[in-house]
Parts: C-alpha cells; sequence; structure tokens
C-alpha cells in the first residue's frame, strides 16, 4: 500500500530529492538559436542559444516572481502550475517534448508551493553545461543555460558564488569530464548535512544504452524500460557515458536524511535518470498523471543491492519477491556485483590531476557584474533552428527508437526527434 512504498522508497532514498526534466524517456530535448522564443520573461539573458527547458523553466520563475511583487506575495505558483505552464509555453513554441517531475517523496502538486530550498542551513549548486567544442553533435546553449540559472540562484536563493561549481567545456572552467562530474557530486554529497539544500543542473546530451548485462531486472522484465538512461560528459568518447546507475549510486541514494535537493536535467530522455519512483507529468488537458509502481521501487532495490547494499530481511518481501521472479536467481547473486565499478570511480577521482584554468575554483570564472545580492531569496509560498540533445548511445546498435514506452499511457503521441549517433 501507500505506507508501504514510502517506507521502502525512505530506506533506498533517505534524501528529499526532487527533479524536473526537459521530456520524459523517449523523447528529445530542443537546443535553442533564440531563447526569446520560449523566454519573453529572462532577463538579460546571457546570449541568445540556450535549451528549450532550461529557458522555459526560468521564464515560468521570473514571471512568477513579478507577480507575486504585484500581489504582495499573495500570488502562489504551484509545482502543477510549474509544469502545466512549462509544457504549455514548449508546446506553444513548437516543441512535443513533455516535461516532467519526479521525486523521492509523494507530493501534493496542485496544493504544495514550488521551492527550489528547504530548511535554513547551507545552499550549494552544482551547474554542468556542455557544448562538445569540436565534437559531432556540437550544441550551441549549455554554456548560456549556466549562466543564466547561477544568476537566477544568486538573486532569488541567496547562493553565494563561493557555492556553486560550474563546469564547462569552454577553457575558461574546470571541464566536464566523467570523472569530475562524478567528484563534485560525490562532494556535494559528503559536506551536505540535514537542513542544506543542493541544486544539481545539467545542460547537455542524453541518451539511452541498453540494459542487457548491466541491470539485468530491467532487461528480464518486459513492464520495465529495458535500458538504462546516461549522461554524456564531455570525454564521453574516451571514459565512457554516466548511467543512471553511477548517479543513483554516487548521488541520490548516499545523500543524506534531511537535505533537500532540486535537480534540472536539461537533456534528451531524462524522464527517469535519476531513478525516482514518483513521477508527475502534465497532459494535455489540462491535469497532471502521477505514477508509481512495483516496478519503479524493485528497480531501486536492485540498483542499491548492484551497489553493495542489503535489503533489510523484513519489509521488502514484495520486493525481492517481485525482483527474484524477473531476474536468474537470488538477490544474494546480485548483491556487490557492481561495488568494483563504483570503487573504480572513486579510484579514478581520487587520482585524476584536473587541468583546470588558472584561478578557476568553486564559484569562480563567472562574470557577476550583472547579478544584484541581497534581495529576494524567496519561494512562491503561499522560426528557431533546433539541434536535439542527444548524440547518440555509442554504437548505433543497442537502442530502438521510434517506439512508445510511455508508462502512463493515456493522450500524448510523442515523435522521436533524433540527429544521429555521430558517425554520419
Amino acid at each position: 500500500d501507500e505506507n508501504d512504498f514510502l517506507r521502502q522508497t525512505s530506506e533506498l532514498i533517505p534524501a528529499e530529492v526532487r527533479m524536473i526534466s526537459g521530456c520524459h524517456s523517449e523523447q528529445t530535448s530542443a537546443d535553442l538559436s533564440n531563447v526569446s522564443s520560449v523566454a519573453n520573461n529572462l532577463p538579460n539573458p546571457a546570449g541568445r542559444a540556450g535549451g528549450a527547458c532550461t529557458s522555459a523553466f526560468l521564464d515560468v520563475l521570473y514571471e512568477a516572481h513579478q507577480r507575486q511583487k504585484k500581489s504582495d506575495n499573495r500570488e502562489i505558483l504551484t509545482f502543477q502550475d510549474l509544469l502545466l505552464q512549462l509544457r504549455s509555453s514548449l508546446s506553444n513554441s513548437g516543441f512535443d517534448q513533455i516535461p516532467q517531475l519526479t521525486s523521492s517523496r509523494p507530493l501534493d502538486v496542485q496544493q504544495c508551493p514550488f521551492h527550489l530550498v528547504g530548511g535554513t542551513g547551507a545552499r550549494r549548486a552544482l551547474l554542468v553545461g556542455i557544448n562538445y567544442l569540436g565534437q559531432n553533435g556540437e550544441l550551441s546553449g549549455c554554456f548560456n543555460d549556466v549562466y543564466n540559472i547561477k544568476k537566477y540562484l544568486q538573486n532569488h536563493h541567496g547562493f553565494a558564488p563561493k557555492d556553486i561549481v560550474v563546469l564547462m567545456d569552454d577553457g575558461k572552467h574546470s571541464f566536464p569530464t566523467r570523472q569530475r562530474i562524478i567528484q563534485e557530486l560525490k562532494k556535494l554529497v559528503s559536506c551536505s548535512i540535514g537542513g542544506d539544500s543542493v541544486f544539481f543542473h545539467y545542460s547537455g546530451h542524453g541518451g539511452l544504452l541498453d540494459a542487457d548485462g548491466f541491470n539485468l531486472f530491467k532487461a528480464a522484465n518486459p513492464n520495465a524500460k529495458q535500458y538504462d538512461e546516461t549522461l554524456y560528459p564531455v570525454d564521453h568518447g574516451t571514459s565512457g557515458q554516466i548511467r543512471d546507475f553511477s548517479l543513483y549510486s554516487h548521488f541520490v541514494q548516499p545523500m543524506k536524511e534531511g537535505v533537500f535537493v532540486t535537480c534540472l536535467m536539461d537533456c534528451c530522455h531524462s524522464g527517469s535518470v535519476l531513478d525516482l519512483p514518483y513521477s508527475f507529468q502534465p497532459t494535455s488537458g489540462g491535469g497532471i498523471r502521477t505514477g508509481r509502481n512495483l516496478d519503479t521501487l524493485s528497480n531501486l532495490a536492485f540498483l542499491y543491492v548492484l551497489a553493495g547494499g542489503m535489503l533489510p530481511s523484513h519489509g521488502f518481501e514484495n520486493v525481492t519477491n517481485h525482483i527474484e521472479n524477473n531476474v536468474d536467481g537470488t538477490l544474494d547473486d546480485y548483491q556487490g556485483t557492481c561495488v568494483e565499478q563504483l570503487e573504480m570511480d572513486d579510484v579514478a577521482c581520487e587520482e585524476a590531476q584536473f587541468d583546470d584554468p588558472e584561478g578557476v575554483g568553486y564559484g569562480e570564472g563567472i562574470d557577476d557584474d550583472d547579478v544584484e545580492y541581497g534581495h529576494d531569496y524567496d519561494d512562491f509560498g503561499g522560426d528557431d533552428d533546433t539541434e536535439e540533445r542527444f548524440v547518440g548511445n555509442g554504437d548505433g546498435d543497442d537502442v530502438e527508437y521510434g517506439h512508445d514506452y510511455d508508462d502512463f499511457g493515456g493522450d500524448d503521441d510523442t515523435e522521436e526527434r533524433f540527429v544521429g549517433n555521430g558517425d554520419g
């Protein structure tokens, strides 16, 4: 029942984690040549180009702040309002990508005011923007997305520059390699305690990899999505992609209880890249379709076991039985089988000598002259060419495209917009 589901997910994810993605898992996400096509309220954008999701997200929030001031803070933006306005903005601009919210906890999206921070502790952010300069599938708006998000966090939520880490492949900031992204996510985990707020923004390519041989629960379960969602670091050609398993194991699962985490993923196939158990998707009819099921919970549990965790002997019987009915063997056979990969990540992060540009570190490297401080640290209480943000799956053979993997069913037919796998 609902109480059991919540208890089990709380054991698998102690922190309160929410992720807004620009599309669901089967869709691509657009890179705009002119952000004004979706963002009329974005003040002094860093440049013309930008991600459709990031630009629309900021546009909705800035407009809400303006309405709040006019109404003496009586105007409320709920999570439902945000999702519906995001979908409307993207649809009105000609994009078929459907944004969605996933969460580690149930959420009354109709009543709950949207907020990026929780608690009174420290506020830290990791902002990753990758344009893949000189590579196939080069993008144009990811740097601008990071600049615009950073300005918003500082102006409206009191994030100090020293507590914002920026990774970009622009030659001025730390490079967003696989090792560096994972290292910075692990740092957020290690330094955050209950009452702190964490914000993670990723703007770049996302993809899909066959789960067979890695996540056998997905691969063997006909009702589950039989692929892993991924992020593309700048060195993906040599170091590989970052699977949802790694994001869960290094970032989501170990985050401490009481930490409030918000993520914004502006990339293709990002709908469940953090494997969060509760999902909320705006419909064309103006409602919110919610989802939670035993498959999503069992996938979380299987990832936990692969990473070396052991499920409690009592209280997870339904999950254990469901997993073992789909995989060959018992959970004991899989316990810790991916620990070696995680340990390799740890060693690589410890040994790596990052060639950072001189003078660029935590919170440095961005011109803050146009940022105003000391006000509006609030929430909401009471004809353009586009590029797909997907560079392919590495070999073009292990993912099928054009299928409707929609977990929610219903009224949303989507068309895959695929730019290729980078090999022509």
